[in-house]
């Protein structure tokens, strides 16, 4: 920013007055305060001074005066350098008011007629509320690349183990596949809740539509509906979807005679025994053939008994007796809200 060349008031006063509540006006919409001072260094013109400030009793005092000595002493520089290179310099500051610190960014000029020096433009405004925002978008920022890069770990490990368990490049794209969109999915209601979460129930609800088995008889759904964390919707979701593939493809959905499932969701009380505050998941599959591949170990099996319970810091049993399935998930407090 260049020096700042003076400006002009109109001659008569009734449009001098005018002019000043005119721009008193807008400062006061803005939020911005004008400060003036003379050669001597002392204060000749203040208008729209913030609430924060020292005194609004300034005229004829120097920044020693009013100001704290820290404060004073970058005002003092900014001047000097200001006069030196003919350019604008920021001091940034803090005031107390309001219970808090106020932020505040102050723009110093030269103010010059005819090119002589004639003192110092002040412009200042409180940014209080803008550092907030930074802060709140720098954060957010961190939050959602901390988010991505443990989403991408889980792309990776699922495409890896995927891999491992399939025995032709068709199988794997088509497990791969399943496995991502269900990420995907969950992914998008975490996202659309500003990242609190998903409610257990929509999850499920998403999982079943994804597997196009929404609607069925066969499929019911009871008990509580916590708000599972980010991280507990995410594993649980992918544990969800592989319990419905499988039941597809060998189990109680592929008897739609006989097959039935119940999902159930309950919160133990806070004097259980046994896992006090917990959500405790449940499928309970009866019904069908299962007819499952001789090949072992199976990721499946790998993502419901191992990955899921360690992610969300429980612990699972997952057992097939004849045409039963069962599957309990037990899920720390810290994973989801009541």
């Amino acid at each position: 920013m260049s020096e700042y060349q003076g400006f002009s008031m109109p001659s008569s006063s009734a449009t001098g007055a005018l002019a000043m509540r005119t721009l008193t006006a807008s400062l006061a919409q803005v939020g911005t305060a004008v400060l003036h001072l003379g050669i001597d260094g002392r204060y000749d013109y203040a208008q729209n001074l913030p609430p924060q400030w020292p005194t609004s009793d300034l005229i004829g005092k120097a920044d020693d005066d009013i100001l704290p000595k820290s404060i004073a002493a970058h005002f003092a520089d900014a001047r000097a350098l200001t006069l030196q290179t003919n350019e604008s310099q920021l001091v940034e500051f803090d005031l107390a008011g309001r219970g808090r610190r106020e932020h505040f960014e102050a723009w110093f000029t030269t103010d010059r007629i005819d090119g002589k020096f004639v003192g110092t433009i002040i412009t200042m405004s409180n940014v209080t509320e803008q550092r907030a925002r930074e802060l709140a978008i720098s954060s957010l920022m961190r939050e959602v690349s901390h988010r991505s890069k443990n989403l991408l770990a889980i792309v990776q490990s699922v495409a890896a183990q995927t891999a491992q368990h399939t025995g032709n490049i068709d199988d794997f794209l088509n497990r791969f596949r399943g496995r991502l969109q269900s990420l995907a999915s969950t992914q998008d209601m975490v996202t659309d809740s500003d990242w609190r979460g998903t409610l257990f129930q929509s999850l499920v609800a998403t999982q079943v539509a994804r597997l196009g088995i929404a609607g069925l008889d066969a499929i019911r759904i009871t008990g509580d509906n916590p708000l599972l964390s980010p991280n507990a919707a995410l594993h649980i979701g992918l544990a969800l979807h592989e319990l419905g593939a499988n039941a597809l493809l060998y189990g109680a959905l592929a008897d739609h005679d006989n097959g039935q499932i119940w999902i159930d969701a309950k919160i133990c009380d806070l004097d259980s025994d046994t896992d006090p505050g917990a959500l405790i998941v449940q499928w309970q599959e009866t019904g069908g053939q299962r007819n499952l591949p001789v090949s072992e170990p199976r990721f499946g099996t790998t993502v419901v008994k191992r990955i899921v319970p360690l992610a969300v810091g429980g612990r699972s049993h997952y057992e097939i007796n004849g045409d039963l399935v069962s599957y309990r998930l037990v899920v720390p407090p810290d994973q989801f809200e009541a």
